[in-house]
């Protein structure tokens, strides 16, 4: 197998290369906002209400069998695999694991607050409340510990160290040892979609596995205490002990010879449900792993994990023109996970460098943009027709509307209606309520939405001919602008990607064109 070394011990560099017109720079790290003329602000309104969790997406019930009676049973296996066996047998294409700075990394974000306003118990342990009473529940309690570290990290504030201690211990406390690893159990049954098999308490999720062994590895990073290595080390090899009846697993090699670290697991090989955004959760817990310890065996899962990522969403998860299914094995599509799988595709693209995540994030974010918007929309002269929809895109409604002028009204959502493309939803004025479709030049909203920055820069490649780049205030008004004409092929690093002003643009980070955007054209294209 091949093996990285940790991170302190390695250079990360990624360099242009091939052809230099525009004064190109090696690429670097984008920025949000490089210096140039460009104002621009986003105007995407992000969903903070909401975090995956897997009980919202099935229906609790009681255990239909002695809880206490299985993890008796689920301790007597055997230690099957040492602490150092090298997991194998799977697909892996190469994808690297990169050294991310630390507002970077993926559960060091969405700090908790002072006050925790979620269930919880008096020791601060969140909890989750179902047939009258509270239940343990370890993803939500690996969140709210790697939250509070969050927290922590940014405020030195004892009380958040404190919470995301009682949350892991509370795990350890709890944990099921078998085959020599530890498992963090859910002791209520729980039903999936149609055709799925009931998940019987105790039952075992890599999500909740791979959370908290990036809770256990962030606090041994934290805290320096041998125990919390001592539970990262055990709980890592839970992803890498072969699935078996009788006893808890973690992971599975499908029948084309790729790795699922599987949310729901209770048979493997084709019944694996195979749940995209649980795996990649798991998958963000080994690449903390390997960051805390360089391990070579946590390169060859992350990259095996990576690989089926690679391989499965295009064609399995991917929905075109429309949301991404939550899994292989319910293969619905799911509004709110897609905008999940899309910041997970392109936070997979940072940690690997790997340029097709990056071109997943950016299909996935066409098919269905993140809906929420805080903008003005320009209405040109002339007539325009606003529609209401049913949930299958029949219209059920519609109001014209002659404009003498140009005008303004405001939007509050910028969303895909099933088969009709993208609309805004207008909140004031005579179409209030209505959606009208987007048409570039006609009905446009005014700002940048849906960005996606590319940390390291990509590229974007210019054939020969004449290209305008523009500047924008945070109103969406144009305050610049550059033309310019190249005789041969030539390239710039690629910072970023939005609509902006109802196109498709791209902003470079060096050059002529630096703090300019170019509207998508014939002739452009990333790389």
């Amino acid at each position: 197998m091949p093996s990285v070394s940790p991170p302190r011990a390695r250079r990360a560099l990624a360099v242009l290369t091939g052809a230099a017109l525009l004064g190109l720079l090696p690429a670097v790290p984008a920025q949000a906002a490089p210096a140039g003329p460009d104002h621009s602000t986003d105007v995407t309104v992000p969903d903070t209400g909401w975090s995956p969790d897997p009980v919202a997406d099935g229906v609790p019930r009681p255990p239909s069998r002695n809880v206490a009676k299985v993890k008796e049973q689920q301790r007597q296996q055997r230690r099957a695999t040492a602490l150092d066996a090298v997991p194998t047998g799977f697909a892996r294409d190469g994808h690297l694991p990169r050294d991310l700075p630390p507002a970077a990394q993926p559960y060091n974000v969405n700090p908790a607050p002072v006050v925790d306003r979620g269930v919880h118990d008096s020791s601060g342990v969140r909890m989750f409340n179902f047939l009258g009473k509270t239940w343990d529940h370890p993803v939500a309690q690996a969140q709210w510990g790697l939250s509070n570290l969050a927290a922590y990290r940014l405020t030195n504030d004892p009380l958040f160290l404190q919470r995301a201690v009682a949350n892991a211990q509370r795990n350890l406390d709890r944990r099921v040892e078998s085959r020599g690893a530890w498992f963090y159990p859910y002791d209520f049954d729980l039903s999936r979609c149609a055709g799925r098999p009931l998940l019987r308490a105790p039952w075992y999720s890599a999500m909740a596995q791979g959370q908290l062994l990036a809770l256990f590895a962030g606090l041994a990073e934290v805290t320096g205490d041998v125990k919390w290595r001592t539970a990262a080390d055990n709980t890592f090899l839970s992803l890498i002990l072969p699935a078996t009846t009788g006893a808890p697993w973690g992971s599975w090699i499908d029948p084309n010879g790729y790795l699922w670290l599987e949310e729901y697991p209770v048979t493997f090989g084709t019944t694996g449900e195979r749940v995209l955004n649980g795996h990649i959760f798991a998958l963000y817990g080994v690449y903390d792993y390997w960051r805390l310890t360089g391990d070579s065996r946590a390169v060859a899962v992350f990259d095996g994990a990576a690989s089926t990522v690679r391989r499965y969403v295009p064609n399995h998860f991917r929905v075109a023109q429309w949301a991404s299914n939550y899994s292989m094995g319910c293969a619905n599509p799911h509004v709110k996970y897609h905008q999940i799988h899309t910041a997970q595709t392109l936070k997979l693209y940072e940690m690997t460098w790997s340029a097709t995540f990056a071109q997943y994030a950016d299909l996935l974010r066409s098919d269905y943009p993140v809906p929420g918007v805080d903008a003005n929309v320009s209405f040109s002269a002339g007539t325009h027709t606003g529609y209401t929809f049913s949930s299958t895109g029949a219209i059920t409604g519609s109001k014209g509307l002659t404009l003498g002028r140009a005008s303004i009204a405001h939007a509050d959502q910028r969303i895909r209606v099933r088969g009709r493309g993208v609309h805004y939803r207008i909140t004031n004025g005579a179409l209030a309520g209505y959606l009208v479709p987007e048409a570039y030049g006609r009905r446009v909203l005014l700002g940048k939405a849906v960005e996606h920055v590319y940390t390291p820069t990509r590229v974007l490649s210019f054939q020969p001919g004449t290209y305008s780049g523009y500047a924008y205030d945070s109103k969406g008004t144009v305050i610049g602008s550059k033309t310019l004409t190249f005789s041969k092929a030539s390239m710039a690093p690629l910072g970023a990607s939005a609509w902006v002003n109802g196109r498709l643009s791209y902003q470079v980070t060096a050059g002529a064109y630096l703090g300019y955007w170019l509207p998508e054209t014939a002739g452009l294209t990333v790389n």
